[in-house]
């Protein structure tokens, strides 16, 4: 049977008519901000086609890092200077999963629901799955490359490393959207957003509800000034107990996924079927989808195999290592 994305809905369409609203639906609903987050913000333009054998993925940057600015020397007829260099890096996409489940042929013919159904609803329910572990894998991206920071706000921020702490106070007045302006501008972020769970989560929510009242115009437009995604599922989980609100500058991070199966499906041997299929609920995520069937003990049913293959890369450092358009900021009351 070949699987479409017209079919995908079918289920959840038929689950509501039996029951509009049933709490089942939540069932399919990923929560999944912060790959929307690397979505909305990524600029680099990946090279797929074209590749050698074993290179997933290319992609090139300009760089020049020894310039410098000196006392003119007007007796010097003849001089050279540094050049700018062309990089680049060859990628692989080294990520990958897999979800399991089967299905009897035979065991639907007197329900409400058919063999389409039951394929419909577990690969809905594997494609969920995926794109929140995917979601949980970034933020360790993110955990794993983050910069220094140069700015400790007058001292009342605790700064050492990769780590920055706030003191709880300052996240209760979006005073602190104007320090954080200021730690962009310092670490030399042209386009920050915030990726945030908790942590700031109520004071934005706040702000947003009081826009339309003359007292409240002003938090509405500080909150305004810089893009927020509030994923208050991965970012949490990954780093309880602590709350951490993360900087990250655009074009900071690139998600890439990729299937190595035909996009119509392919059967070989008579038994075997496969293809590559985007997921429902984030597209740029790729599954390679295997389907086998088999009869054991007088039943027949096929067995689903569902592997994403992808990766999220960080963007060449340029000429200061310890800035790489990522900086995490911990609640210190927490």
């Amino acid at each position: 049977m070949a699987i479409t994305n017209g079919v995908l809905p079918l289920v959840l369409e038929k689950a509501s008519m039996a029951w509009p609203n049933n709490m089942s639906e939540v069932d399919f609903i990923p929560q999944i901000e912060t790959l929307y987050a690397v979505r909305d913000q990524q600029t680099a333009r990946l090279q797929y086609a074209n590749l050698p054998d074993g290179v997933d993925a290319r992609i090139a940057w300009m760089t020049t890092c020894d310039l410098s600015v000196d006392t003119l020397v007007t007796t010097d007829c003849t001089f050279t200077g540094d050049q700018a260099s062309v990089s680049k890096q060859d990628l692989s996409i080294d990520q990958a999963k897999e979800t399991k489940f089967s299905v009897a042929l035979d065991a639907w013919r007197d329900n409400i629901f058919g063999f389409a159904d039951a394929v419909a609803i577990n690969l809905n329910g594997a494609m969920k799955l995926q794109a929140e572990a995917v979601a949980a894998y970034a933020v360790g991206v993110i955990n794993a490359n983050l910069g220094e920071s140069t700015y400790t706000a007058n001292g009342t921020w605790t700064v050492a490393g990769t780590s920055n702490e706030i003191p709880s106070e300052q996240f209760d007045s979006t005073a602190i959207f104007g320090r954080l302006q200021v730690a962009a501008r310092k670490n030399k972020f042209d386009s920050p957003y915030l990726l945030t769970g908790e942590n700031m989560y109520q004071l934005a929510y706040m702000a947003r509800t009081s826009g339309g009242n003359g007292e409240g115009k002003g938090d509405f437009r500080r909150i305004s000034e810089m893009p927020i995604y509030s994923d208050i599922f991965n970012v949490d989980s990954v780093n309880d107990p602590d709350l951490i609100t993360y900087m990250i500058n655009r074009g900071a991070l690139a998600f890439a996924s990729k299937g190595y199966y035909p996009t119509r499906p392919e059967t070989l041997d008579g038994n075997y079927t496969r293809f590559s299929i985007a997921n429902r609920f984030f597209p740029q995520l790729i599954h390679d989808v295997e389907s086998r069937v088999d009869c054991a003990s007088g039943v027949w049913s096929q067995h689903w195999k569902v592997i994403p293959r992808y990766k999220i890369f960080v963007n060449p450092v340029g000429c200061t290592a310890t800035r790489t358009g990522l900086l995490a900021f911990t609640n210190s009351g927490i």
